[in-house]
């Protein structure tokens, strides 16, 4: 059974070509350090797919995975591996945008890569026809797009005090705190309870074990949505930690990468945070946005610190979810002191305008400023 409506069906048919892909790593220093529970990030190691078509059309598209396996188990170094060892020659033979999904489809697992891969195809094909698959999809989007801010570990009261004051007073929708077993500051919770933002949750990125139910139940009774509690494979925790506390009001992210898993939990969440690069790229994530929409599950658009290409792409796909109240789609200059687009993606009382995320254009001399590291396929 498929969830996705006839207009992406048919446009699963559109013809494609490839001439080579072009596998690009690019090092995009950040404004500042940014903490959460997987580690500190000091800047963005992007890996960027270009696909080349046979009549000179470039497409870009960004593998959103981190430089380490800690988020998961994909990482830029093997994501290049897999696609120049294995992805690259299952397209030899591929003649239409479905052709290069059954290509993809072989192999197991590596999503960020997979999504990358199809997302650079289908820049291509919008850059040529003016249609890519998400023009292709009838669903009504809005023009502007609300948006939250990702707060990561704060180590100090004032900072963590004067970020929050920011962050509400440039109008961004939700104010999501980065949380884990070891951050149990009494400021942290001294600031959260004074905060009065309407829109709060937690993000745990799968911090909290069986020995941390105790500090997990300090954030929990704020009554906040908590993203990923547990680990990947772990959710089996949530019922054993429900048995002496109160109900978990939780929201899934690593922990569901394929249909399948959304339609497992789907009883259990109280909304789901839908990355494209995690759950493989663009077709999948309309089929998983179809089948919440329909089975009334909350979603939103989450993001890996992407650079503008895939902020731009990620975008797009977040204006079509009418009724989410933000998106984790802060602007370009909130992580970058440079990033790669002509008119980087900016924000305006937390919304950013379609005209920042349609039709982005690269800023061919800042790409070739932060470009690391680069390789060519082609037969």
């Amino acid at each position: 059974m498929s969830y996705v409506p006839d207009s992406v069906i048919n446009f699963l048919q559109t013809p494609v070509s490839l001439l080579k892909l072009e596998l690009v790593v690019l090092e995009l220093p950040q404004v500042k350090p940014f903490y959460s529970a997987v580690g500190v990030r000091n800047s963005r190691k992007a890996l960027i797919v270009k696909w080349h078509d046979q009549n000179g059309t470039v497409g870009y598209g960004e593998c959103s995975c981190r430089p380490d396996p800690f988020y998961s188990h994909e990482f830029v170094d093997g994501a290049i591996q897999v696609i120049s060892e294995y992805i690259y020659p299952l397209l030899a033979h591929s003649k239409t945008y479905d052709d290069v999904l059954k290509a993809l489809s072989k192999i197991r697992g590596w999503n960020f890569t997979k999504a990358a891969v199809e997302m650079a195809m289908n820049d291509a094909i919008r850059r040529a026809t003016g249609t890519g698959i998400l023009e292709a999809w009838e669903r009504p989007n809005l023009d502007k797009v609300p948006v939250g801010i990702s707060m990561g570990l704060f180590k100090d009261e004032s900072i963590m005090e004067n970020t929050i004051n920011e962050a509400i007073s440039e109008g961004y929708h939700r104010l999501k705190f980065k949380i884990s077993p070891s951050y149990a500051h009494p400021f942290v919770f001294r600031a959260i309870d004074e905060c009065s933002h309407p829109n709060i949750s937690f993000d745990a990125n799968g911090s909290f074990g069986k020995d941390d139910f105790q500090k997990l139940s300090q954030f929990a009774h704020f009554g906040y949505v908590i993203e990923q509690p547990f680990a990947p494979g772990s959710h089996y925790l949530k019922e054993v930690y429900e048995f002496a506390n109160p109900e978990l009001s939780e929201c899934l992210d690593e922990e569901v990468e394929t249909l399948g898993q959304l339609i497992e939990y789907k009883e259990q969440i109280s909304e789901l945070n839908i990355k494209p690069g995690r759950v493989g790229g663009l077709f999948n994530t309309i089929e998983m946005i179809e089948y919440c929409l329909q089975n009334s599950i909350p979603a939103w658009i989450g993001g890996m610190f992407e650079t503008g290409i895939g902020r731009a792409q990620n975008l797009q796909i977040a204006s079509f979810l009418l009724n989410a109240k933000a998106h984790d789609q802060s602007p370009s200059s909130r992580y970058f002191t440079k990033d790669i687009l002509v008119n980087t993606i900016e924000m305006e009382n937390g919304f950013i305008h379609a005209s920042y995320f349609l039709n982005p254009q690269i800023d061919e001399n800042a790409f070739q400023e932060l470009t690391v590291k680069s390789l060519s396929l082609e037969s």
